[in-house]
């Protein structure tokens, strides 16, 4: 990006989509003035034990505390880390969901054009298993696709698109429902009874937004 734009990701995050849909927050790190209003993360949870603690440090290059631990710190808040910390709120992720579900426009304002949605959410990996995750997954280009029996946005949601943030955060886009929805919290643990529930509020959404389609 940096050499096609001459700008680094945040600065193109904001003029492109920020700035167009009038976000406050979604982008890659904060500002110093906003660290203060940045949720703290907490590890939660039962203690990660072998074989998975081996897995999760293979895949963090560090203990779950340890990595948790350092997306509080400024220094991580600060920086610009791809694919790792995008600060937003759970309104401006879902509107940009919103976003995509509308072929690249929201409140009249096109941000990307339909063929670039359709071309990213095409599927291109079938159901191999994804070695950070340990699931089986349908995948386009950059986003997790769901699926008709096993999904992570809840049965008969072969057509949905999203991907997962680092622990108990969620967020997708179903165009056969016309939903588009975002689960933010900031309790990070890996495995726990509570999972369940989870998931549950992802099939009640499914089932709540009846398809349209």
């Amino acid at each position: 990006m940096r050499r096609v734009w001459g700008q680094d990701i945040r600065a193109l995050m904001a003029e492109a989509v920020c700035r167009p849909l009038r976000f406050r927050w979604m982008n890659y790190g904060v500002r110093p003035e906003d660290l203060s209003r940045v949720a703290c993360n907490y590890f939660t949870g039962p203690p990660v034990l072998p074989p998975a603690s081996y897995l999760m440090r293979r895949a963090l290059s560090a203990d779950m505390r340890h990595v948790i631990e350092l997306s509080n710190d400024p220094r991580f808040l600060l920086g610009i880390i791809p694919a790792a910390n995008v600060v937003a709120t759970a309104n401006e992720l879902s509107r940009f969901y919103q976003l995509l579900l509308q072929g690249g426009e929201l409140d009249g304002v096109r941000v990307f054009e339909r063929r670039t949605i359709r071309r990213a959410t095409v599927e291109h990996s079938y159901l191999e298993v994804d070695l950070t995750l340990g699931l089986p997954l349908r995948y386009g280009m950059g986003f997790i696709l769901g699926g008709q029996w096993f999904s992570l946005y809840g049965p008969g949601t072969q057509h949905a698109f999203g991907h997962l943030g680092f622990t108990n955060i969620i967020s997708w886009a179903d165009p056969e429902r016309e939903v588009a929805a975002a689960i933010m919290t900031s309790g990070k643990p890996f495995l726990y009874p509570q999972m369940y529930h989870l998931f549950d509020v992802l099939r009640q959404i499914g089932r709540a937004c009846k398809e349209t389609r």
